[in-house]
């Protein structure tokens, strides 16, 4: 598996993550193979006049086509804040409108190694529940990063509840006479 292609940057008030797709060629060639034989299959359908396997291939077709969009420019976007995180699924032609899941206490961010790409973790968030303090998961990411982005990705989350936690705790200033 190639490397991941990640960009992570902050505006001190969010954290926006976004991940590429970064998938082997071969699997992009069967890709497109599958595509290749499910549109032959149709012009057939279309050329004997067989109304049902068109439309049954159709449908396959339509989510074959969705999946190879996905493997081929496919993206991920994340939104972080101190009170949310919010996700969005980029195919290329379209996009999948952002979810937002609400924090209900601090975020916890968990890595897992990616196997097929050494050196690669796939991040998880969750938060704590506040009435008994469990734990419970937010977002499981789709596509590895590289360990070093993921640190990153770390330190600026726990750079921004830093930052919201001074001002929530912030000293009334002292005004001397």
């Amino acid at each position: 598996m190639h490397r991941p292609k990640s960009e992570i940057f902050s505006d001190s008030i969010y954290v926006y993550v976004s991940v590429n797709v970064s998938n082997p060629l071969l699997g992009k060639v069967a890709l497109v193979l599958a595509n290749l034989f499910i549109l032959t299959i149709i012009g057939l359908g279309i050329a004997w006049q067989i109304p049902l396997m068109v439309i049954c291939f159709l449908l396959l077709f339509i989510l074959l086509v969705k999946y190879s969009l996905w493997n081929f420019c496919g993206c991920e976007n994340l939104i972080i804040n101190t009170r949310a995180i919010s996700y969005q699924h980029n195919y290329g032609l379209f996009k999948t409108r952002y979810v937002t899941k609400r924090l209900q206490s601090r975020l916890i961010i968990s890595h897992s190694l990616y196997k097929a790409c050494p050196g690669c973790v796939l991040c998880s968030f969750g938060s704590y529940k506040q009435i008994d303090s469990t734990p419970f998961e937010l977002y499981n990411m789709n596509f590895p990063m590289i360990e070093a982005d993921a640190k990153y990705l770390n330190t600026l989350i726990e750079k921004l509840f830093i930052d919201d936690m001074s001002k929530r705790y912030d000293l009334p200033q002292i005004i001397l006479n």
